[in-house]
C-alpha cells in the first residue's frame, strides 16, 4: 500500500492551494519507484465565469459537481534509496517552477472547469452512442 505523505502546500496568487505528496513506494531491494502528486482543489461555486449567463453557469456546476481536482503525477521508476529524498526534492522545485505562472494565472480555474465541463459532455456521447 502506498502511503500518502503532504510535503507541502504553496498559496498560487489567484487564491489557489496547490498541495505535493509524495506517494513513493518500494519495489525491490533498496529500490523505489518515487512518486511526486500535485493537486489542486477547485471549489467550482466560488470560480467567477467571465462572459457567461447564469443559467449556462448553472448548467455547468450541476454536470461538474461542487468541487474538481487537478491532479498531475510525476513518476521516476527504480532510484535507489540514497537517491529517493534528492528525487522527490528535485521534482518538487522543477515542477513548481516551471509550471507556477501556468496555476497562477488568474483564468485558470475558469478555463480548467470548462475544460472538465466538455470533457463531460463528450465521455456523455460516447457512453450514449
Amino acid at each position: 500500500m502506498t502511503e500518502k505523505k503532504l510535503l507541502n502546500t504553496v498559496s498560487l496568487e489567484n487564491d489557489l492551494l496547490i498541495s505535493f505528496y509524495d506517494e513513493s513506494r518500494k519495489i525491490a531491494g533498496d529500490r523505489w519507484q518515487v512518486v511526486l502528486t500535485a493537486r489542486i482543489q477547485i471549489l467550482t461555486d466560488q470560480v467567477q465565469f467571465t462572459r457567461m449567463d447564469p443559467e449556462k453557469r448553472s448548467e455547468i456546476l450541476q454536470v461538474v459537481g461542487e468541487n474538481i481536482n487537478y491532479e498531475k503525477k510525476l513518476i521516476r521508476n527504480f532510484v535507489g534509496e540514497e537517491q529517493k529524498e534528492e528525487t522527490v526534492t528535485a521534482l518538487y522545485e522543477s515542477f513548481l517552477q516551471i509550471t507556477r505562472p501556468y496555476f497562477s494565472h488568474r483564468q485558470f480555474a475558469e478555463r480548467f472547469v470548462l475544460k472538465t465541463y466538455a470533457d463531460s459532455l463528450d465521455k456523455r456521447k460516447w457512453v450514449n452512442s
